[in-house]
């Protein structure tokens, strides 16, 4: 049977090779959008590693004539002041590093005998409880840190497994951002550049919150807390530090913001595949209803001997589908490169999350287009079909 059908395939190679193209550059096009689509989605499956909502951050500055004890005095007096309105549960400083800002610090080194690259993050020691940080080896920074003898350093999970393959790191001394470094603890996640961003190993170095250095405020709120109490919380701050030239952001509105640049694109892009694929159905199911009408005749004389409905519907639901795998194989044989030869920064997962999905709406598209046509040629009367003929 199989054979026969190959052979009547070969005989309408002209039509059977346009429908070949169509599925074979529609494969290749679906795998290009879900290529991006799945990398993007994978991505975003992995948590952030803290809070975004009811999170504020404000961006100040210290001029630099400020000698450091009246900086470590204002920002000490900040602290308390903000700490005791009840809207507020608690804040913490960071350096420039903050989440969404595109803001990046990276050091690497060999001084512990093998290569190291991690994203630097400075932070006090009430960040970790106020953004909401996941502890999972050890702990935060404590107000004792900064009397110790070595600076305290907390790493991501990343950094742990890729340059310790997750051995016993805690309390050992790393030389790190040209300083031996005591790790403290360890934090399940912190992507702080974009939900769509793959995590990168990062190191999280404590310093006490009235260091100068420290200049990024970021305040977390009761649930519910009104918008309009931000007016408050902006003449506090203007009153203690003496300066109205910062910005107050909502960090929940920044996480969105950030990441509708992604999204617009993966919608837009799907978006013109449902076309492309809606297009793709009109066209299969034009040329299926179009080759039951030139096959009449064939079809009355396979019905008058002795060939049933569910034969006639079979062999041109196979028809269709040994064109269609022929087209996902063809297709499948340039994808698979992008895989085997690194073209693209993308995990090789996500080529064959892409492909799969690719081969399996195709295939579905052709069933579905192909069954009424078929089911349609299956009713042909063959009496009435050859005396047409």
């Amino acid at each position: 049977m199989i054979k026969h059908i190959i052979k009547l395939i070969w005989n309408k190679k002209k039509s059977n090779f346009l429908m070949f193209l169509e599925i074979f550059f529609s494969f290749l096009i679906l795998f290009a959008v879900f290529t991006f689509v799945v990398s993007n989605l994978r991505m975003y499956q992995s948590p952030l590693g803290f809070d975004t909502e009811d999170m504020w951050l404000a961006h100040l500055s210290f001029p630099s004539e400020l000698d450091s004890a009246t900086v470590a005095d204002t920002k000490l007096r900040l602290v308390r002041e903000l700490n005791a309105k009840p809207e507020i549960i608690s804040v913490g400083f960071t350096n420039s590093i903050t989440p969404f800002s595109g803001s990046t610090w990276v050091t690497s080194n060999d001084d512990n005998g093998f290569d190291l690259q991690t994203w630097v993050v400075e932070a006090d020691e009430h960040y970790g409880p106020t953004a909401g940080v996941n502890i999972v080896e050890g702990r935060w920074f404590n107000e004792e840190d900064a009397l110790g003898k070595y600076p305290a350093v907390v790493f991501n999970r990343k950094l742990w497994e890729e340059y310790f393959d997750e051995q016993p790191v805690l309390d050992s001394i790393y030389k790190l951002n040209g300083k031996e470094n005591i790790v403290v603890g360890i934090v399940e996640n912190y992507k702080y550049r974009s939900e769509f961003e793959e995590e990168y190993p990062t190191t999280l170095f404590h310093k006490p919150v009235h260091d100068a250095g420290l200049a990024s405020l970021h305040i977390r709120l009761q649930p519910g807390t009104s918008v309009q109490f931000e007016e408050e919380v902006n003449q506090t701050i203007a009153g203690i530090t003496k300066r109205s030239d910062f910005i107050i952001e909502n960090l929940d509105e920044k996480r969105k913001d950030n990441s509708r640049s992604t999204w617009i694109p993966m919608i837009t892009l799907l978006s013109i595949c449902l076309f492309l694929i809606l297009n793709v159905a009109l066209g299969l199911f034009g040329v299926l209803w179009y080759n039951i009408s030139k096959r009449r005749s064939e079809i009355g004389l396979r019905r008058a001997l002795g060939a049933t409905a569910d034969n006639i519907s079979f062999q041109f639901i196979s028809e269709i589908m040994l064109v269609t795998i022929a087209g996902i194989l063809a297709g499948s044989f340039f994808t698979l490169q992008f895989p085997l030869m690194k073209l693209l920064e993308v995990e090789n997962i996500d080529y064959y999350y892409a492909m799969g999905l690719s081969a399996l709406i195709i295939t579905v598209l052709v069933l579905v287009c192909a069954f009424y046509p078929s089911r349609q040629a299956a009713g042909i009367n063959p009496a009435i079909a050859l005396h047409e003929d």
